[in-house]
Order: C-alpha cells, then structure tokens, then sequence
C-alpha cells in the first residue's frame, strides 16, 4: 500500500500588531506515504447556510515521521492533502485536526497514528 503527500500546517507567533494582538504565521512541513480515507460529506442542515457542506477525512501517519511521535503533536494543527491539490501555504483552505490523535502501539502495520480532519464551507 502506497500513501498520499500532506503538509502538516504549524501555526507560528511572530509579533504583534500596533494594537498589542498577536501576529500568527503558518510553517509546513511535509509528510510522505500518508493514508487518506474520505469520510461521506453531508450538507448542512442550518437554514442560514444553504450552501453549506461538511468534508472530513481519516489519515494514517507513517511510523516513519518522527515528528509526530511526541505526545499531542497534531493537536491544534491543519493539514493540506497536498497530492489532491490543496495549497500548503493556505492555512485557512487547509483541513483541521480534530481533538488529540494518539499513537498506537504496539502497531503491526507501517502506519500508527490516526487523525480524523476536517472543513466545513458555504
């Protein structure tokens, strides 16, 4: 089995702004051999969003990315699905971490850590 490329988005303080609030900015980093399974997308039952619709995906890390072994790594990041064509420099098009994604050990298969992401637009 052969995986997607993604980016991992990491959200950066850089400053402040003239009004003391702070000045955030996206770092990436790539992730090779990533399985990508799309959950069913829905559309939105808000009145006020008629256009709305929910995307969200299951992604299984390799062993292989050190990176993501430290605990609670994922937690508050975004992820681009970079070989379908998401920009990995557009943190705001880029695909959420939902919750705290955990590692699985011991792991027989070369992939150990899920994490389910998502968007919602319209």
């Amino acid at each position: 089995m052969l995986g997607e490329t993604v980016a991992v988005l990491t959200r950066r303080k850089t400053g402040e702004d003239e009004m003391g609030e702070p000045v955030y900015e996206w770092d990436s980093e790539r992730v090779e051999n990533v399985l990508v399974r799309p959950f069913s997308g829905s559309d939105l039952a808000d009145p006020l969003r008629p256009d709305g619709v929910r995307v969200s995906y299951s992604l299984a890390f390799p062993k292989a990315w050190t990176a993501g072994k430290l605990p609670g790594f994922l937690t508050h990041r975004r992820v681009a699905l970079v070989a379908r064509g998401m920009d990995e420099r557009d943190a705001d098009a880029a695909l959420r971490v939902s919750g705290s994604p955990d590692r699985t050990t011991p792991c027989p298969t070369a992939w150990d850590t899920i994490a389910e992401v998502g968007r919602v637009d319209g």
